[in-house]
């Protein structure tokens, strides 16, 4: 600050001397001191001083140039850091008289191989540099020239590449010379793309191949976003073509590459080459069975569709991919169904494509060769209705009003839903539930009063009507209520008891959960929830398979109340507890606790207009961790106690657990004895995690090495076999020597069996373990934390 305000005049040179006298930084705190100020600290505050003022350069790039050249890696970590930071305050000029010894200097550092915070930092300085010497770009050829200079070394490395690292690591460099500045972006797209397509077509090796697919895609995404397409047309415009050539190779690697680089330059892509690109791409939905090829070549066509319309209806809407042709072949249905129902996205298909498949839809009861097609048609459409990215509630509300989309799934359903499977119509339920998500409320209310009283009707006849029921209901918006909402409420909860299914009971709950949660406080929350208490005041309790259901229902309630903020989930907390201290149904109510913390996809989300507060689990976490403060723990719920605990914490964020270490370690410790793999997948995750965040576990080795010793051994899960051995090799890398030094024979030996386990993966890190445990003690060890 001082230095920025003050001018010196003629004293700059000897200003600069009494800073630089500290340059590098060579400084170690006390290990007693509790508030240390630490050496990057210090670095950090001397570099803005080096670079201070403009006056300063020449002295600066001396002193910066001879550090970077030590073997002194903090050296040479700072001086990359002040090149970064000069270029804020230095002129242009300054650099001039160093810039080939910086290329140099920077160019060794990027391509050496075993210290990656040293090649960020120097990608940092080469992306400043250049930077700050593109403001001269009118007025002197030195920038040119530098940015020329890197073209030609990077250009000499790509030629000797001979594997896929040394290839990315040096487009790296030219990605990072071209995102700096605007000019340097022009230099090298225009040298590079035509060269990277060469290089790709007389290269051998197919990861070399594909590398150049991806550099083109990204130097394409850095031109675009300089704006600069216009001035490199010739050479954008053989992408296309570059990109056809990959995917007719009848290789799966080449063909993903080669659509995710045609996606990125759609706009270069010219009518003619349309057709040969359909033809790959169709073929590949009729007859691969690659899942990952079978997405990108389905997005492909949804971004030809885009740019071509006419062409694309006319080649696979009206030709290749006919809905008639598609229902008749019976060959890869679901695929190209899919594909139609994506681009029905795309407001030139959308009535064509929407209109032919409702119709499968509706005539399905006329003719019997349609009647198997209607699920994979309401699949397809399901599927790509519920991806938001494709599909906007508007698009979605459009359809509905243009087409009545529900009304022809709910027809089919009525028709269906006593001779069909669930499965085979839950989409159909989805499909309901995403449009009706759509809707404005208006609609929604309109839906409602058109549908609701037959289906509750049914629903007094035949469970299986409640899931119309909640398709129609979970996704409506909260300010959508009317006297029906309570009849609702009361019958669902009659499934949510008393039903024997599962996969009823579940749904039950679920909608039980979107009423408490979306309801506006005041008279209409009041309403549903004193229903709710009505209800199951009236349940008896001492009948066991009924309490089970109960304390399912409970653990809904709760996280509906405790996701929208309400202290009313207190209260079904304390009911989920009362049953945790019961041996018959201590799981049940860990289970309970499981789904609170669980997110799913299908319900209580926005999607549905849920109200989500953002530190509902946090929230949970100091809740169970009060209320357990006075729960007897009695030996036959122990390991029901644990499993809660368990599932309370693996969705806690860490930054919590971080102020309750001293409450949750020993719980951690204690449940290392049981043999439950989701208690140990959990607990021995956030046993590693306070390993390397804190010293409380040393205190308690004597205890935790012997138990994840043995849980090396663990015979039934290769996944806490692999992460005891990353917990024990953590300890060893974490903790003091003084610590260890008494187990160390024990672990070494007890580990042996590890070396020896089927699993290549266990081996490998049973190797790292053991390795870092013989290393403890050893001459040249220094561990200082």
């Amino acid at each position: 600050m001082f230095l920025s305000e003050v001018p010196l005049g003629h004293l700059n040179e000897e200003m600069f001397e009494v800073i630089s006298c500290y340059y590098p930084i060579d400084f170690h705190p006390s290990p007693n001191d509790p508030e240390a100020v630490t050496r990057q600290e210090l670095a950090n505050a001397l570099c803005p001083c080096l670079c201070a003022i403009p006056e300063f350069g020449e002295l600066c790039m001396v002193l910066l140039i001879e550090k970077l050249d030590s073997h002194l890696r903090l050296a040479k970590l700072d001086s990359l850091q002040l090149l970064t930071e000069s270029c804020r305050t230095f002129k242009a000029d300054s650099y001039a008289p160093f810039l080939r010894t910086l290329w140099t200097s920077i160019q060794r550092e990027i391509f050496q191989k075993t210290d990656d915070e040293l090649n960020m930092a120097a990608h940092k300085a080469l992306s400043a540099l250049v930077t700050k010497l593109s403001i001269t770009v009118n007025t002197d050829q030195g920038f040119e020239s530098f940015v020329k200079g890197i073209l030609i070394s990077i250009q000499t490395r790509i030629a000797e590449s001979t594997t896929a690292i040394q290839f990315l690591q040096a487009v790296r460099v030219l990605l990072t010379t071209a995102n700096a500045a605007k000019e340097a972006c022009v230099i090298i797209a225009a040298a590079m793309i035509p060269a990277a397509m060469t290089f790709s077509d007389f290269n051998s090796s197919q990861r070399l191949q594909i590398g150049c697919l991806e550099f083109l895609g990204d130097l394409y995404a850095v031109a675009k976003h300089w704006d600069i397409l216009h001035m490199i047309k010739e050479q954008i415009g053989a992408i296309p073509q570059h990109c056809l050539n990959a995917v007719s190779m009848p290789v799966k690697e080449f063909q993903i590459a080669g659509f995710k680089l045609l996606i990125k330059v759609i706009n270069e892509l010219q009518s003619d080459l349309v057709l040969p690109f359909v033809e790959v791409l169709i073929h590949n939905v009729q007859y691969s069975h690659e899942s990952d090829l079978l997405s990108i070549s389905v997005e492909t066509v949804h971004v030809i569709a885009r740019k071509y319309p006419e062409l694309t209806m006319s080649l696979v809407v009206k030709g290749k991919c006919h809905l008639n042709s598609v229902l008749c072949e019976k060959k890869a249905v679901e695929k190209r169904l899919l594909l139609l129902s994506n681009l029905a996205s795309i407001d030139d298909f959308t009535k064509i494509i929407i209109e032919e498949m409702l119709k499968v839809v509706t005539n399905s009861q006329d003719e019997a060769g349609l009647k198997c097609s209607v699920a994979r048609v309401v699949e397809a459409l399901s599927e790509s209705i519920s991806n938001s990215n494709l599909f906007s509630e508007h698009k979605v509300a459009q359809i509905e009003s243009d087409h009545s989309l529900i009304d022809s799934v709910l027809a089919w359903i009525f028709r269906e839903i006593q001779d069909i499977s669930h499965d085979k119509l839950s989409h159909g339920y989805q499909l309901i539930s995403h449009t009706m998500s759509s809707l404005p409320r208006e609609k929604q209310q309109q839906m409602l009063c058109k549908h609701a009283p037959s289906v509750l009707e049914k629903c007094k006849q035949n469970e299986k009507y409640l899931f119309i029921l909640e398709s129609l209901y979970s996704s409506v918006d909260h300010s959508v209520f009317d006297d029906t909402f309570q009849i609702v409420l009361s019958t669902t909860l009659d499934f949510a008891v008393m039903s024997d299914n599962e996969i009823i009971r579940t749904k039950a709950c679920g909608l039980c959960a979107h009423f408490l949660n979306k309801a506006e406080y005041g008279p209409k929350f009041e309403l549903l929830y004193d229903e709710l208490k009505k209800y199951l005041s009236m349940c008896p309790t001492n009948n066991q398979n009924l309490c089970t259901k109960l304390t399912l229902l409970y653990a809904w309630i709760a996280k509906a109340l405790v996701m929208r903020g309400s202290d009313l989930f207190l209260f079904w907390l304390q009911k989920i507890l009362v049953a945790l201290s019961s041996p018959d149904y201590s799981r049940d109510a860990a289970e309970a606790l499981h789904v609170i913390m669980t997110d799913s996809p299908d319900y209580l989300t926005p999607r549905h207009h849920c109200r989500v507060s953002l530190l509902y689990k946090q929230r949970m976490f100091q809740s169970f961790s009060k209320l357990a403060e006075c729960f007897i723990v009695k030996e036959e719920i122990k390991e029901s106690y644990m499993l809660s605990w368990a599932y309370i914490l693996a969705k806690t964020p860490k930054t919590v657990l971080n102020d309750e270490v001293e409450k949750i370690v020993p719980l951690v410790i204690d449940s290392l004895v049981y043999g439950n793999k989701e208690l140990l997948l959990v607990m021995v995750d956030i046993l590693t995690y306070f390993v390397k965040t804190n010293s409380i576990v040393a205190s308690s080795l004597q205890t935790v090495l012997p138990r994840l010793v043995k849980l090396s051994q663990y015979v039934e899960s290769m996944d806490i076999r692999i992460k005891s051995l990353q917990c024990l090799y953590e300890i060893a890398n974490c903790y003091r020597t003084i610590y260890l030094l008494p187990y160390k024979q024990d672990v070494l030996f007890d580990l042996a069996p590890a070396l020896d386990d089927k699993k290549r993966l266990v081996r490998n890190t049973a190797v790292k373990a053991r390795t870092r445990w013989f290393l403890i003690g050893a001459p040249g060890e220094a561990k200082e934390n």
